[in-house]
C-alpha cells in the first residue's frame, strides 16, 4: 500500500469527471444556511483509504480492514470487492491491471475528481446522530432468564472475547506506534486515534464484565431458585387448565 503522506490532492478543486449518484442525506441548520448530513457508509469507508494511499490493491483494503478497523467497521471481502466495482462504475475510482510475474496479478485501484468531492462532502458534513445497535448489551439486559450461573457465564464468555480484541489491538499499537508518537504523517496520527479508542473500549469492556460478574455474586438472592421461564409456566399452569375444563365441559 503505497501513501502519499498527505491530504487529499486538490480535493475542492473542480474537474472533470463522471458526477457522483445523489446521497442519502437529511438537511441540518447551521446560521442562516442549510447543511447536509451524510449518512456513513462503506464507500466513504474505501474512498478515504485509497485516498491515503494513492494506489492501493484490494487486498491491502481487506487487510487494513480485517487488522485496524474491526472495532468500528465491519466489512468482509464478499462486501467490498462489489462495493469497489460499483464505485469504479460511477466514477467515483478507476482501477488498472497490474501485472506480476510468479504471483496473481492485481488491480490498484485510485480515487478521481468525483470521488474526491464525494469524500469532502460528507467529512465536512455535520455530525451524525448514532443509532446505536450493541447486540451483547441487548442479551446483557434479559440475561436474568438464564439464572444466576446462566448469567455469569455469559459474561465470563464475553470477558473472554474482549481481552483477545484488546491483546490484538496492543499489538498492532506496539508494532506501528511507538511511544513517542512520532507520526509518520497525519493519516497515520488519526489511524492511532481510533486504535487508541478501540484499545479504551475493550478495557471498558471488560471492566465492566468484572463490575456485573461481581454484582450477581453479591445479588445471588435476586434470581428465582427456579429458571423464570419455568416459574411463568407453573404460573399460566392453573390457567391453562381452566381453559381446558371450560372447553371440555
Amino acid at each position: 500500500m503505497e501513501t502519499n503522506g498527505g491530504p487529499l490532492r486538490n480535493s475542492r478543486k473542480r474537474s472533470g469527471g463522471r458526477r457522483a449518484a445523489p446521497l442519502a442525506h437529511a438537511e441540518v441548520r447551521d446560521g442562516p444556511a442549510l447543511k447536509r448530513r451524510i449518512k456513513a457508509s462503506l464507500e466513504h469507508a474505501l474512498l478515504g483509504l485509497i485516498a491515503e494511499g494513492g494506489r492501493v490493491s484490494g487486498y491491502d483494503l481487506i487487510k487494513v480492514f480485517r487488522l485496524s478497523m474491526v472495532h468500528y467497521w465491519h466489512a468482509h471481502q464478499g462486501q467490498i470487492y462489489p462495493t469497489l466495482d460499483r464505485m469504479e462504475r460511477r466514477g467515483l475510482i478507476r482501477s488498472r491491471d497490474v501485472i506480476q510475474r510468479g504471483r496473481p496479478n492485481k488491480r490498484i485501484f485510485s480515487i478521481t475528481p468525483a470521488g474526491e468531492r464525494m469524500l469532502m462532502q460528507w467529512l465536512e458534513s455535520p455530525f451524525e446522530e448514532m443509532k446505536i445497535k450493541h447486540p451483547s448489551l441487548l442479551r446483557c439486559r434479559f440475561l436474568g432468564h438464564l439464572g444466576g450461573d446462566g448469567a455469569r457465564a455469559k459474561l465470563v464468555e464475553e470477558r473472554g472475547a474482549l481481552q483477545g480484541y484488546l491483546v490484538t489491538f496492543e499489538g498492532l499499537a506496539r508494532e506501528f506506534f511507538p511511544r513517542d508518537r512520532r507520526y509518520q504523517d497525519v493519516n497515520s496520527m488519526f489511524m492511532y486515534f481510533t486504535l487508541r479508542d478501540g484499545i479504551d473500549e475493550m478495557q471498558r469492556g471488560i471492566q465492566f464484565c468484572d463490575w456485573a460478574i461481581a454484582e450477581i455474586e453479591q445479588n445471588r438472592h435476586l434470581f428465582a431458585a427456579r429458571n423464570p421461564r419455568a416459574a411463568r409456566r407453573e404460573r399460566r399452569a392453573p390457567a391453562i387448565t381452566a381453559a381446558l375444563t371450560d372447553i371440555r365441559s
